[in-house]
């Protein structure tokens, strides 16, 4: 299949495809005339490729699965990967508390900047930020 069937057929825009090759991710053969011949079987291995960046996987760790996957045991395959998706839980864990977080000062914020009295002086960031009106008192 040429690219542009591939890219229809998968989603996968050309310039992802190439890129993807670029890294070893996929391969292409030549036809005479100079353009990329993909094998059929490079629909699964994108299907593979997109599932894991879904994950969040870095490419790297991705190019490492599939390279496993064509030379190890199942047993090792499953082996190697679940460290890479253990450390990807543990970041995400750490990025939901940094985002709960906020939500919870992004809350305040909008609580306390609607308890804000209307006045015709200037205004002032403590009303948003009431732990910065009180650190400055």
């Amino acid at each position: 299949m040429r690219i542009s069937e591939v890219s229809r057929i998968s989603g996968v825009p050309a310039t992802a495809l190439r890129y993807y090759e670029s890294l070893g991710l996929i391969t292409a053969g030549r036809s005479a005339n100079g353009y990329r011949e993909y094998a059929v079987d490079v629909l699964a291995r994108l299907d593979l490729i997109e599932a894991s960046t879904e994950l969040g996987l870095p490419l790297a760790d991705v190019g490492r699965h599939l390279r496993a996957l064509e030379t190890t045991s199942c047993t090792d395959v499953r082996d190697g990967l679940r460290p890479i998706l253990a450390e990807r839980l543990r970041q995400l864990d750490k990025k939901r508390a940094r985002l709960d977080a906020l939500r919870r000062r992004l809350g305040r914020a909008e609580h306390d900047l609607g308890a804000c009295p209307d006045r015709d002086d200037r205004c002032s960031t403590g009303c948003m930020f009431p732990e910065i009106r009180d650190r400055v008192r």
